[in-house]
């Protein structure tokens, strides 16, 4: 096997193990209602449901990068696989909230291990230079999770229920585990091929205390934060719109159907899945540059949520829904830049520890925000109800979305002061 190929394949694995991670991700925007109906819960309870995932995530950022740097990403990314798989068939035949709750919880154990180790992986096996090209083909892959989470999951929960539906993923993603195990290799050493990236070269792992010694230093280090904050700006939003609220939104103020709602709202995805590989490929290889092409995206996708605050006569049409949702989910993609910037300004040995980081933040923020929402919703509620589940009025979500829009416009701020790397670690020179 060469090299070419071999570190394709190795990738394979991982890439759809992450399919899952953002279908499980975005699910809840499909069956909020069966949710609501089988456990009898509020917005605001159901925002906590959706919400466990993220704050998972942010527990577990710098656990999954310390386990991505000395595990290894071979046995994170299965030992995640099985986690997420068994979590979905728990949640899938759960009998009370409680249970629902705790399988959504194993869920988000698995799926928080997916991208760090995934992307600890690329790192060596592809050069530098190409990292942010292949960071944003990763979040391509994942909404191609996102899309199945849309009208394909629509369509078969309407056939066999959301209950079968989640233990028959929950399946798939546990073989999947299994294939991990056997097939990944941590480098191109371990199959007898040449190094790829200078900066990995060296000692399989890092020792587990020289990572815990290094954590604080990227933690503490200022050039850290602007690209987090920018990307957290703009992932918050968009994944409360898209995982959370976008159908409910779409049903209940356009009079949508479930599955036209979700058909809909997936064109996020489709947007993100374009813009995602041209935002990397820009940065690396036509601009050369982190900074600019972050800062454009932001500031195209922070005008987008500008129409959604609107009154109901200057609402976007029901026309231009999809291809104003393809534009907002392009103007996304930028946020993909996050994990080049964030790790080309840290210790290149501990790239699962920088990477995982980026996730503390923004799924913290992404908990909170998508708790928030469901407060505001309930605040704002008028006392109709449809099928035993809430139904908000247009104002209410209108208040949702302008908390959005202020945050996409801090992270427009905040990608104003991202350190401009030039493709290049500097983290040696800042020390030097």
């Amino acid at each position: 096997m060469t090299l070419r190929s071999a570190r394709w394949l190795m990738l394979l694995v991982p890439a759809s193990l992450y399919i899952f991670s953002w279908l499980h991700r975005v699910a809840p925007a499909v069956v909020a209602t069966d949710l609501m109906r089988a456990f009898s819960i509020t917005a605001a309870a159901l925002g906590n449901l959706a919400a466990i995932y993220p704050y998972v995530f942010a527990a577990m950022a710098l656990v999954a990068g310390s386990l991505a740097d000395t595990l290894g990403p071979r046995w994170t990314i299965a030992l995640g696989g099985a986690a997420m798989g068994g979590g979905a068939v728990v949640f899938g035949l759960a009998p009370s909230f409680d249970v629902a709750f705790a399988g959504r919880l194993c869920v988000g154990l698995g799926a928080s291990v997916m991208l760090i180790a995934w992307l600890a992986l690329a790192s060596a096996w592809f050069r530098p230079d190409e990292f942010a090209t292949i960071s944003g083909w990763t979040q391509t892959v994942g909404n191609v999770g996102a899309l199945a989470a849309a009208s394909p999951l629509a369509l078969l929960v309407e056939a066999v229920g959301w209950r079968p539906t989640f233990v028959m993923i929950g399946g798939a993603t546990l073989v999947l585990a299994v294939v991990a195990a056997a097939f990944i290799r941590d480098r191109p050493e371990a199959l007898g091929l040449p190094p790829v990236n200078s900066e990995r070269v060296g000692a399989a792992s890092p020792a587990l205390r020289d990572v815990l010694r290094g954590v604080p230093a990227v933690v503490a280090n200022r050039r850290s934060w602007p690209p987090i904050l920018a990307a957290g700006g703009v992932y918050t939003t968009l994944i409360t719109f898209l995982g959370l609220w976008g159908v409910p939104y779409l049903t209940q103020v356009y009079g949508l159907a479930r599955v036209d709602a979700a058909t809909i709202v997936s064109v996020l995805a489709v947007g993100m899945g374009i813009g995602s590989p041209v935002a990397g490929w820009l940065s690396d290889r036509w601009l050369r540059r982190r900074r600019l092409p972050m800062l454009l995206f932001a500031a195209l996708y922070a005008a987008c949520w500008a129409p959604l605050v609107l009154p109901g006569e200057l609402r976007v049409p029901v026309a231009l829904l999809a291809p104003f949702f393809l534009l907002m989910g392009f103007a996304s993609s930028g946020l993909v830049l996050v994990w080049s910037c964030v790790r080309e300004v840290n210790n290149p040995a501990l790239v699962g520890v920088a990477v995982g980081f980026c996730n503390l933040p923004i799924f913290l923020g992404f908990a909170l925000l998508q708790w928030l929402t469901g407060v505001i919703l309930d605040a704002k509620w008028t006392g109709l109800m449809a099928g035993g589940a809430r139904l908000y009025p247009p104002a209410a979500f209108q208040a949702v979305f302008s908390v959005c829009l202020a945050l996409a416009v801090g992270a427009v701020l905040a990608a104003a002061f991202v350190t401009e790397t030039r493709g290049r670690n500097v983290w040696q020179a800042a020390r030097d």
